[in-house]
């Protein structure tokens, strides 16, 4: 009786593993929406390619629309306003670039990369 009821659970869990397996591919993925595969880092890398001598202010993963992005805040010292850099956390692609003005900015201190 445990042998046959061994069989019956692991059919189960074959068949609904079977079943999570079908339902990624035909949804055209296989890892959930809310992963990113572009590191803070590398999202801060990116970044600072785009203004050159800047220093991060910061960089937080946000969602809009539902689509994930590293906002990054850079600001070259001396110069009163900084860049926000959206950097798409799947692709690492650019995906805008605005520039705060001071009273748009938050008190954090700049930090060096």
């Amino acid at each position: 009786m445990k042998t046959m009821a061994s069989c019956h659970a692991m059919l189960v869990a074959v068949a609904l593993s079977a079943f999570s397996l079908s339902t990624n591919a035909a949804s055209g993925t296989s890892e959930p929406k809310h992963v990113h595969k572009i590191t803070k880092a590398k999202a801060e890398q990116i970044a600072l390619a785009r203004v050159p001598g800047g220093r991060i202010r910061s960089a937080e993963l946000e969602t809009a629309k539902g689509q994930r992005f590293w906002s990054v805040y850079i600001a070259k010292p001396g110069a009163k306003n900084a860049k926000e850099i959206r950097v798409d956390a799947r692709s690492g692609k650019i995906l805008g670039v605005q520039t705060e003005r001071p009273e748009d900015q938050a008190e954090e201190p700049l930090r060096t990369h």
